[in-house]
């Protein structure tokens, strides 16, 4: 039981400074009539409903997807090089097919 009180939060008031003026009673109880809380509450939920409940109104077929994300696929390669030795289009860093046949053939 001892160690729980030890662990406690201080509370909201005691962190903050206490204010030095009070307001009369007939203005405390005017500060936010509640015409204007819920008036507050409908003009931002108006502003939101545009984001919060916003649904396509057909469903986007295969086709118009695909045509919009073309640029993801296709790409240019740019690691095709010539082969030293016959000349053929070989990828970097791989051995050329041509002389492999060549070489097994000969064999």
């Amino acid at each position: 039981m001892a160690s729980a009180l030890r662990f406690r939060l201080p509370t909201l008031s005691a962190a903050l400074p206490s204010v030095g003026f009070a307001l009369p009673a007939a203005t405390q109880s005017s500060l936010l009539p509640t015409a204007q809380i819920t008036g507050g509450i409908s003009r931002t939920l108006e502003w939101l409903s545009g984001l919060l409940w916003a649904v396509p109104k057909k469903k986007t077929t295969h086709r118009t997807k695909r045509q919009r994300m073309t640029h993801k696929w296709l790409k240019p390669m740019r690691n095709i090089s010539t082969c030293h030795f016959c000349g053929a289009a070989v990828l970097r860093h791989h051995v050329c097919r041509q002389c492999v046949k060549k070489a097994l053939g000969e064999l």
